[in-house]
């Protein structure tokens, strides 16, 4: 329903000035007398109001109460009151081509709103539905994981509101940037257009957008932010022992005061710990669970805290049994790096010289150790202080003194390492190959870069550890590590099997298996056909535990919110798109709304029962 915010306003008010002239017309006519014909009757009982009107027809006599005469008046006014274009402005959608895009991400799962935010969006854009005009197209929209299109442009008020009512909301990340982007070139080739974006705004990566060639309507849906969330769970093996791992869970407050809860760790089903938490208003509670022995099945980590969003107050880890990485590491003699590597409980390590090594198989993972092999055999390669062909650099000659500048804070190789410190006398002056991605840097050049080439690893590092202080740092056997883990890394054979919600899972199944089934949390189940392996999953749009079924073969797996950006359920102040920022608006804008055809319609109807009135009484 359109709502009146003002009175009623006139686009011609000039026509109304006919009232002037019209009105003293129609009282003149019947001030007059009228002239009638004289006949002699009989008698004139039955002819007293007609002496009443041939009273009141007296030239200048003063009116008498008159139906006709009132009638008359009202409908010169009607008419010219709708030939002045009378109007009142109401709330409603602007523009003759609209798109709504309804966002249906995590937070808006948040029922600071009740029921829901998502679902006051949905009943915003019904409303929006009642709002179209004569002529009036609708484009309905919805931002998850991916961008979907419920109803292309029509004016069927029925398909738009049935596409809306079918519309879900997922424990997913959004993704307005593209939501956006789809509705701008839509809207470009269709005049008068108008974007209406039903959201909390909580989205980070709109500040890079261009500016939106079209018109945008921020309909902000939210009121408070008081969440508790996890925001991290991750399993590593203990470098203290070969049997037990450390569960590291992180846990922020987003709410403007200190909150108290439970965080309760599960195996399987069974409570392995519970431990009472103080998260402070903004901050970040980290807690690490260790001595429980090797992690295997599913982990759980829960908070027991009553907030305005569940997708974040559990996160899943599903593991599986470590296997052995055997690894040959040729060299001279480095005690530093052997000692690294037997840090790692799963790594089964072998030394051969540099005049011992052939080339044998056998190896998940070879090391040189500052000295090139004329030959080199299977296996995933690291070259410390060397190259060769299969290398991810080309050599170019030596750098006395140079200097870390950068490194990756998000690659696998450096995650929890901090090389920018290290020391050093010399290195390799390289340059990348197509293949190859350069982890650090230094001025001149990559110092250690990362590839894959026809489904084998390496990793090429550019120094010799006795030329740097990397052995004495701490970073330095979490960096073996790392190099370890991801040189050793299968898709049949990781250890924690979790993905980000939204995100596509990838998993391998045996080569006689050609279609399995995909269970998710709720219960429905996906078919998939298995001809390519990995196969892959991409409909991780709910947070929990999915299982992998087909002849001979089960596996799961686990999707986690863990996104800072939808725990904080803060409504924005304003959506910034660029350098332009958009304040939240009403559900519609104050557009002019013409009823002349009502002022019309009214005087016809009065003109026929000034016609029935007239008859009744001759």
């Amino acid at each position: 329903m359109r709502e009146c915010l003002r009175a009623m306003h006139f686009i011609q008010p000039i026509s109304l000035t006919w009232l002037l002239f019209l009105v003293p017309v129609i009282v003149l006519l019947y001030l007059l007398k009228l002239r009638r014909k004289e006949m002699t009757v009989s008698s004139v009982y039955l002819w007293s109001q007609a002496l009443k009107d041939v009273q009141a027809n007296a030239p200048f006599q003063k009116l008498r109460r008159n139906l006709l005469l009132f009638l008359q008046l009202l409908i010169v006014g009607l008419l010219v009151a709708g030939f002045a274009r009378p109007f009142v402005r109401v709330r409603a959608l602007g523009g003759k081509n609209v798109v709504v895009i309804l966002d249906g991400s995590a937070s808006m799962k948040a029922t600071d709103v009740r029921p829901s935010r998502f679902e006051e969006a949905r009943r915003t854009a019904l409303a929006m539905v009642d709002t179209l005009g004569r002529g009036d197209q609708m484009m309905v929209m919805a931002a998850t994981s991916r961008v979907r299109i419920l109803a292309p442009f029509t004016s069927a008020k029925a398909d738009l509101k049935a596409a809306l009512r079918r519309a879900e909301a997922a424990d997913t990340p959004t993704r307005l940037k593209e939501a956006l982007t789809l509705a701008a070139s839509v809207t470009s080739a269709r005049p008068d257009s108008r974007i209406y974006l039903l959201s909390d705004g909580a989205a980070r990566d709109l500040e890079a957008m261009p500016p939106l060639p079209g018109t945008l309507s921020f309909v902000r849906i939210g009121r408070r932010a008081d969440n508790l969330g996890i925001t991290a769970l991750d399993v590593r093996q203990s470098l203290s022992g070969p049997n037990d791992d450390q569960i590291f869970i992180a846990v922020r407050n987003y709410s403007a005061w200190s909150r108290v809860c439970t965080l309760e760790l599960y195996r399987d089903d069974s409570l392995a710990d519970a431990r009472e938490i103080t998260v402070r208003a903004g901050g970040v509670h980290s807690e690490v669970f260790t001595g429980a022995g090797q992690a295997q099945g599913v982990l759980t980590a829960r908070i027991d805290a009553r907030d305005d969003l569940a997708a974040d107050n559990a996160a899943y880890a599903c593991l599986t049994p470590r296997r052995e990485i055997s690894v040959l590491l040729v060299t001279e003699g480095n005690l530093f790096l052997e000692k690294a590597l037997n840090a790692d409980p799963r790594v089964s390590l072998s030394k051969v010289s540099p005049g011992g090594y052939t080339g044998q198989p056998g190896y998940d993972i070879v090391i040189f150790d500052g000295h090139s092999p004329r030959r080199i055999g299977p296996g995933n390669l690291v070259f410390i202080g060397t190259a060769a062909p299969e290398a991810p650099v080309e050599v170019a000659g030596e750098v006395r003194l140079p200097t870390v500048l950068d490194a990756s804070k998000t690659h696998p190789l450096t995650r929890f390492a901090d090389l920018t410190s290290v020391r050093l006398a010399r290195a390799l002056a390289v340059k990348a190959a197509p293949w190859g991605q350069s982890v650090a840097e230094i001025g001149e050049g990559p110092l250690v870069v990362a590839g894959e080439r026809q489904g084998r690893r390496s990793v090429f590092i550019g120094f010799r550890l006795a030329d740097s202080d990397l052995p004495l740092r701490v970073a330095f056997p979490i960096f073996i590590s790392n190099c370890v883990r991801w040189l050793a890394a299968r898709p049949q054979d990781r250890e924690n099997l979790q993905v980000q919600t939204g995100q596509a899972f990838a998993f391998e199944t045996p080569p006689a298996v050609r279609r399995v089934t995909v269970t998710d949390p709720a219960g429905r189940k996906t078919a998939l056909p298995a001809r390519e392996n990995p196969a892959l999953f991409p409909d991780t749009e709910r947070v929990g535990l999915y299982r992998i079924s087909a002849r001979g073969y089960t596996g799961r797996f686990a999707a986690n919110l863990l996104s800072s950006a939808e725990s904080d359920l803060r409504p924005a102040d304003r959506l910034q798109i660029g350098h332009q920022k958009y304040a939240p608006v009403a559900t519609g804008s104050p557009i002019p709304k013409e009823i002349w055809r009502y002022f019309l319609l009214a005087a016809l109807a009065f003109l026929a029962f000034e016609w029935y009135a007239y008859h009744r009484r001759v």
